[in-house]
């Protein structure tokens, strides 16, 4: 029971919805979008399996950088004192053993993807390599586990190759998260900065990292066009999401105080998380045969739906006060 519970508490449920989301449209756009198997059943235990795997490993790298930027938080049950690190091992050890043969279970092609996740979440958090302490290619290839590997455990379980539209599809989303994972940093830069931890942020500032961050959103959302008809209604649904996600940037650019900045990036990630459940209607919906009619007033209902909670989110914001960005960053800002 000890055990289980603590799984559950590294699962890190807002992160593992969206994992999963990406192997739910992977499974879509290959035409499966109606089916509970296999996305609630071996694609669940695949994916469920590798991140408490991953999530073990980072931990157990990270202890002391998490005892500064989370003290007393469950979901980091190391650095808080609610595990010891041998728990920790053995549960990373155990859910990468439980992914690696569900995923060979499936078929080889799944099999691989996921030695393929292990290896590199190893290589991102343990030494030499210690990739998540490279600056701009922890940001590159982060999305290599948290997009492709979820997305391609879900293809290759109900198809034996990748089409060009897939291959596409992964590309826009994967610049589109890398977007994303850049924000992370300023989550984590007071321990980043105190344990000499040269990340992407504190390396190039905050302009810097904004503007990057911008880029690729633009980009990836701009390549997803390529699979889009123009009359269709989810092309006004991404536009109204880049703009807010670019609006949230420049905020973020900047000088803020720290509660200021986890507002905006909240808010950008609920933006996120709305262009990832769009596309996920879009292919489902498109899958099943649904009307245009039907179409647009889906993607208008999570376009204002997702926009509104994001804005409410923004509204949060309170002036600066004693939480600040550390001096590393603001000295490159």
């Amino acid at each position: 029971m000890r055990a289980a519970r603590l799984a559950v508490a590294m699962l890190r449920p807002p992160l593992f919805v969206l994992f999963m989301m990406f192997a739910a449209i992977g499974l879509a756009q290959a035409g499966h979008a109606e089916e509970l198997h296999p996305l609630m059943t071996t694609v669940l235990i695949v994916v469920a399996a590798w991140f408490v795997s991953a999530g073990a490993l980072n931990d157990l790298a990270d202890e002391l950088i998490d005892r500064v930027n989370f003290p007393g938080v469950g979901r980091r049950p190391l650095a808080s004192g609610e595990a010891t690190r041998q728990e920790v091992l053995l549960l990373g050890a155990a859910a990468g053993f439980v992914s690696l043969a569900a995923g060979f279970a499936v078929n080889w092609r799944v099999g691989t993807v996921v030695a393929a996740a292990l290896a590199l979440s190893a290589a991102y958090s343990l030494p030499p390599l210690r990739v998540s302490a490279r600056g701009g290619l922890a940001s590159f290839l982060l999305p290599a586990c948290y997009v492709a590997f979820p997305f391609l455990v879900g293809v290759f379980s109900v198809q034996p190759s990748l089409s060009r539209d897939q291959m596409i599809l992964l590309a826009g989303l994967w610049m589109c998260f890398i977007g994303r994972i850049l924000l992370k940093d300023f989550r984590d830069v007071q321990g980043d900065a105190q344990f000499g931890k040269r990340t992407f942020l504190l390396r190039h500032g905050r302009r810097t990292t904004c503007a990057v961050s911008a880029i690729c959103w633009t980009a990836g959302s701009a390549s997803l066009l390529l699979l889009i008809p123009w009359d269709s209604a989810l092309i006004p649904s991404l536009a109204v999401f880049v703009g807010c996600a670019l609006f949230g940037l420049r905020e973020l650019a900047r000088e803020s105080s720290r509660y200021e900045e986890w507002a905006i990036i909240a808010a950008v990630a609920m933006i996120g998380r709305g262009m990832a459940v769009a596309l996920l209607a879009y292919y489902s919906m498109l899958d099943l045969g649904h009307s245009a009619g039907q179409h647009a007033l889906v993607a208008a209902t999570l376009t204002g739906l997702f926009t509104w909670v994001s804005w409410s989110v923004l509204q949060e914001r309170k002036p600066a006060g004693d939480l600040r960005m550390v001096p590393a960053v603001e000295q490159q800002t």
